[in-house]
């Protein structure tokens, strides 16, 4: 089964830490809509000898388009594409975007998965990161979307400047009392191009030392999986059942099908981008041109690479898929990495699989690069 990922590039302001591709003006959204159902029909046609069990609207913010645009949309994908009947629908949200009457014609449309980009529950902590939601739209965006479509998810930040385990407890707190069955917890990053690293450099805002983030990080953990959660990648925890399907695809190195602007594909052996310009997206669909920006077809070594790294951030190598894929035993090719890991404590190994521990999770991508 493959998944269909749909990037809506629109949000209401840019948040000071955030490099993803997006826009603000909203005027743009009635032609973008054109250009993306008019992808959808051209991709649909190559497509179809896939079936599809996921969808993902991911930005942007794809909670700005409200819910007759979603409805449309998830409409148009269900008679373009074969899709499974008991297809994940996730949508990303904003807390402000989200009322009970939202959330209801969502799950009429399909929804059954929300993704709500909470990041904090503090309001020292929201006005540090730009967002625009208060903690009690932020509780009640979460209460609300775990009582109508059940399955909820929320995005928290840590490691900022200010924040100490008391608050970054307090929130996680916070998500699991208001119902999340999902919770993704992401380090601050600092990425080129955004005004964050802009004040880092100029001291206005001090970044954590790697020890402080690593304490922080282990915290989180430690109060994630306490509460019943399964950690099943770097930054995700979920209760039994309710582990996100389509990410999964991504950390399996599953096939995946990207629509929108910037989108990013995988088919096997070939990933390709679109262009990363509203403009240029929709110029190249009226021509009748897929928007894709660039193609790479990856070598045997280079799967195999991005198989381990990825495995490696989720649950691990297991044994006999690793066989399977690429003919070889794990365990032997890369038994002085196995053995020096698990001396350290970075890893287990049991007679199934190959997992990095908690303390090797925190730097799961030194790991890879210097071991496999």
């Amino acid at each position: 089964m493959s998944g269909l990922y749909v990037h809506i590039p629109f949000c209401s302001r840019r948040c000071t830490y955030c490099d993803f591709f997006f826009i603000t003006n909203q005027k743009l959204i009635p032609d973008f809509l054109d250009s993306l159902r008019k992808e959808i029909r051209i991709r649909s046609e190559l497509s179809s000898v896939i079936t599809y069990d996921t969808i993902f609207f991911g930005g942007g913010t794809p909670s700005l388009l409200g819910a007759k645009n979603v409805t449309g949309l998830i409409s148009l994908i269900r008679d373009s594409f074969d899709m499974e009947s008991n297809c994940e629908i996730s949508l990303e949200a904003n807390p402000e975007d989200l009322d009970t009457g939202f959330i209801r014609e969502l799950r009429n449309a399909g929804v059954n998965r929300l993704s709500i980009g909470v990041q904090s529950f503090i309001d020292d902590e929201l006005k540090f990161l730009t967002r625009q939601h208060s903690p009690q739209q932020a509780e009640d965006a979460v209460r609300a979307a775990s009582e109508i479509i059940g399955n909820s998810s929320v995005d928290l930040i840590c490691s900022l400047p200010s924040q100490t385990l008391e608050s970054i407890s307090y929130s996680i707190g916070k998500a699991i009392d208001c119902g999340a069955a999902h919770i993704s917890a992401y380090i601050l990053t600092y990425e080129d191009r955004t005004l964050l690293t802009r004040q880092m450099k100029e001291g206005k805002v001090i970044r954590n030392t790697p020890e402080t983030e690593a304490e922080l990080y282990m915290h989180v953990c430690s109060d994630i999986r306490n509460a019943g959660f399964n950690h099943y990648e770097v930054s995700n925890f979920a209760l039994p059942g309710y582990e996100c399907r389509h990410n999964k695809k991504y950390w399996n190195l599953d096939n995946y099908t990207g629509l929108g602007p910037s989108a990013h594909s995988f088919s096997g052996t070939k990933r390709w981008s679109n262009v990363s310009s509203v403009g240029v997206y929709g110029e190249r669909l009226s021509e009748g041109l897929l928007p894709v920006e660039s193609e790479t077809e990856l070598s045997p070594d280079e799967i195999r690479e991005d198989y381990i790294m990825l495995a490696l951030r989720a649950e691990g190598v297991v044994f006999s898929e690793f066989t399977k894929k690429f003919g070889s035993d794990f365990r032997e090719e890369y038994s002085d990495s196995i053995r020096e890991l698990c001396a350290g404590k970075f890893a287990g190994i049991s007679d199934e699989r190959f997992t990095l521990t908690l303390r090797g999770y925190i730097i799961a991508d030194e790991i890879t690069a210097r071991y496999f």
